[in-house]
């Protein structure tokens, strides 16, 4: 039986009034705490690949099924419903692939890399709406070198970036993304700024937890990812507003590469 648009709405409004998801894995274990029993590194490891075969499995044989039906659709509430199918299995399929980054060991493929371009690359990734709800200041002179894998530095600038559109509730606030240099020009930064802050102490000191996560539509992993990427590095992300400010400022830092 077809949802109708009354069901979707019944969908949203139930979503709306879920509370805000927390779920935490230790660092000598990744123990499932709400379960009451341990998983070993590797038993965790094993599962999640599993979990993301099975589940990536059926993912593609409704997608597949999805789009063979969908030229025979031509009520529009049965199109909607399809497409909606379908961005929900693009949306499982972003969460298992943050499940699988995150049991894989981190492998750079450093180089040396112009800090300036990771800044404006990193904002062509952004889609066109999102590009609209962001101001842009760059000021890393172009001499300024890092040694990096830059694939995935714009892999976790983005994360960042992203985590900050789904804060702001509104497409008519924007975001602010700042690009300099510090320490007498040996740390390169990068700042993102959303208008929205995080009040809740609870959050601010979970955030960058693995599995924690106030929305019920992702894993918890991107800003872990990102840390995680920066500190590979030898920089770092740290969440650098306080409860008082008027929005959320992440700083990512990594240092500046040592020519001889």
């Amino acid at each position: 039986m077809p949802r109708t648009r009354a069901h979707m709405n019944q969908e949203r409004q139930a979503k709306q009034e879920r509370p805000p998801v927390s779920r935490s894995v230790t660092e000598k274990g990744h123990e499932a705490s709400s379960a009451g029993s341990g998983l070993s590194k590797e038993s965790f490891s094993e599962f999640s690949q599993v979990i993301t075969h099975r589940i990536g499995s059926l993912l593609s044989s409704i997608e597949g099924y999805t789009d063979l039906i969908l030229p025979s659709l031509h009520h529009s509430d049965d199109r909607e419903n399809a497409f909606r199918i379908l961005e929900g299995v693009s949306r499982i399929n972003g969460v298992l692939g943050d499940l699988k980054h995150y049991q894989e060991s981190l492998k750079l493929s450093s180089h040396l890399v112009e800090a300036r371009l990771i800044g404006n690359e990193v904002i062509q990734l952004l889609s066109d709406s999102e590009a609209e709800r962001i101001r842009i200041e760059n000021s890393i002179s172009d001499s300024v070198l890092i040694n990096a894998d830059d694939r995935l530095l714009r892999q976790a600038l983005l994360s960042v970036m992203r985590n900050a559109f789904e804060a702001v509730q509104t497409d008519k606030l924007a975001i602010s993304f700042t690009a300099d240099s510090i320490d007498e020009g040996q740390t390169v930064r990068f700042r993102i700024f959303s208008p929205s802050p995080i009040t809740d102490e609870k959050v601010r000191k979970q955030i960058f937890r693995p599995f924690f996560t106030t929305k019920a539509s992702n894993l918890g992993l991107g800003l872990t990812m990102a840390r995680r990427i920066f500190r590979e590095h030898e920089g770092d992300i740290v969440l650098s507003s306080s409860e008082l400010e008027m929005g959320t400022e992440f700083t990512c830092t990594i240092p500046r590469a040592i020519q001889g």
